[in-house]
């Protein structure tokens, strides 16, 4: 009889742990960020060029020509649109920011919201995104050197950046760029954003002068004679990678906790960095399709491409620079946002608190930024870009539709009945967005699809009628529910982007079939 009542109590006082366990797990967060450690110096000025280094660049160098390949001069179109679309992401980040003021933006933000089992999810995918950025980024920047360095007659050892070993492709060159900037981070963030500025002002720079300039070389008659040469499907197909020269404005949310007054300057530095996003895409699109035929686009390397084609040999010699800096700060934004997420993640007990130690003298996270140029040096050593490209696209926009969910689960106080309501429509609604998208995109069932966009209007429409008691008191989401859940059905959905981005080569992949 006492045996039976012993293992009872053991059983309850288990459940009981299992219990608080779940709930620790599944429930808000009460966030504190006032004891930080991290120095205050970013000002508006400094916020924008580093949005500018996170976003601008990259997509406009290589995904513009290649997006252009699907939908002609009508690409021009797919930039607008997307960029307008993105607008229903960038206001749940910056609301965030204003309220949330940590350096784990995405993590920090679903931690304090949703609980520390989606946080702890979502701050491992940001850890795949940051490292697996910065190897894409600094394989690629190496292709545009040696492009530069053959410009003037000159070639480097191809062992430096493209070194066949036992079937692994080594990118030499690579690691010792991570290794370089790291070290450049480890003096102290004032240091690391006025060389970023520097960078990021040379890229932006070159980038209107590319626009400019290709005003003067651009036939008109293209425009006239066939400007949506693939009609429609080859907007919404061209959208597709558009998407992607868009991506990377929710990094600057991570410079939060070091931004001097981050209520005002990180709403207003992510909307301004989203306008230049589409201005600069959508002139370099304007001037490539009107300065080259499409069949020059179809690489990595499409912008200089086309203004080798058709401009005085100096003009792609700037370039070809622009496109070496563009690379080199979206490496550097990528390596300053990893550490600040272990440093958060660390602050919050999910990992050693190691990675919490702050340098005295620079005051930044100087353990967590050795892990993190280790472990990037080793991934830019091995890794090739198209691996790590689909890891970091799946991840973003799964961390991108967390973060717009999480901004309608906030809006709703705890203990009210309809709050447990709001969070199971938040998982339906991710849930269901998944199943039609896919049944879509793979021919499934058109009616299943009218199901679940039927059953996402009602919740929709359930949660538009419920009291908001939440509201912050700086920067607020303008209509909410509805620009969240654009946002995330914006994400969520598989669409040509997918598909098209598995097949985007890579600088390294090309040398392989040639060699072969």
């Amino acid at each position: 009889m006492e045996d039976s009542t012993s293992e009872r109590d053991q059983i309850a006082g288990t459940q009981r742990k299992l219990s608080y366990f779940m709930m620790r797990l599944l429930s808000r967060v009460k966030f504190d960020a006032s004891d930080r450690k991290l120095k205050k110096v970013l000002n508006l000025y400094h916020l924008i060029f580093l949005g500018i280094s996170c976003t601008v660049g990259s997509g406009a160098y290589s995904i513009v020509g290649l997006a252009a390949q699907k939908a002609g001069p009508g690409i021009i179109c797919s930039f607008i649109i997307v960029g307008l679309l993105c607008f229903f992401t960038c206001l749940p980040y910056a609301e965030f920011a204003s309220k949330i003021q940590s350096s784990g933006f995405s993590y920090s933000f679903v931690y304090a919201t949703c609980g520390e089992l989606l946080g702890y999810i979502t701050g491992h995918f940001l850890h795949l995104v940051n490292i697996f950025s910065t190897a894409i980024c600094a394989r690629c920047c190496c292709a545009y050197i040696a492009s530069f360095i053959s410009m003037f007659g000159l070639n480097i050892p191809l062992w430096l950046y493209d070194w066949e070993v036992f079937g692994c492709r080594l990118c030499i060159l690579g690691a010792l760029f991570v290794i370089a900037l790291s070290l450049l981070m480890l003096t102290g963030m004032k240091e690391s954003t006025t060389v970023n500025n520097v960078i990021s002002c040379v890229n932006i720079c070159t980038l209107f002068f590319a626009v400019i300039a290709g005003l003067f070389y651009i036939d008109a008659d293209k425009y006239y004679d066939d400007f949506f040469p693939f009609g429609a499907k080859g907007i919404f197909t061209g959208m597709g990678l558009t998407f992607y020269a868009f991506l990377g404005f929710e990094g600057l949310t991570c410079f939060t906790e070091e931004a001097l007054q981050p209520e005002k300057d990180l709403p207003v530095s992510l909307v301004i960095t989203l306008i230049i996003a589409i201005i600069v895409n959508g002139g370099i699109a304007l001037v490539m399709t009107g300065m080259a035929p499409l069949a020059l686009m179809n690489n990595n390397q499409s912008l200089l491409a086309v203004f080798k084609y058709r401009c005085p040999w100096w003009m792609a010699v700037i370039i070809s620079i622009g496109s070496i800096s563009g690379l080199t700060a979206c490496q550097s934004a990528s390596l300053m946002c990893q550490p600040r997420t272990f440093y958060s993640m660390s602050y919050d007990r999910l990992l050693p608190k190691a990675f919490m130690r702050v340098n005295p003298k620079t005051q930044v996270p100087d353990f967590s930024i050795v892990v993190t140029c280790i472990v990037a040096t080793v991934i830019t050593l091995l890794f090739d870009v198209e691996v790590a490209g689909n890891a970091v696209s799946l991840c973003g926009l799964l961390i991108a539709a967390w973060v717009d969910l999480s901004v309608i689960v906030a809006r709703y106080e705890v203990d009210c009945g309809f709050s447990k309501n709001i969070n199971r429509c938040s998982v339906a609604f991710f849930v269901l967005t998944l199943i039609m998208g896919f049944s879509l995109y793979y021919n499934i069932s058109l009616l299943l699809a009218a199901i679940c966009a039927v059953l996402l209007c009602a919740i929709y429409y359930y949660i538009q009628k419920q009291p908001q008691v939440n509201m912050p008191k700086s920067f607020v989401c303008p209509c909410v529910p509805l620009v969240p859940l654009i946002g995330c059905l914006l994400y969520t959905s598989p669409s040509p982007r997918d598909r098209t981005r598995s097949r985007m080569p890579s600088s390294a992949c090309k040398k392989k079939k040639k060699k072969k």
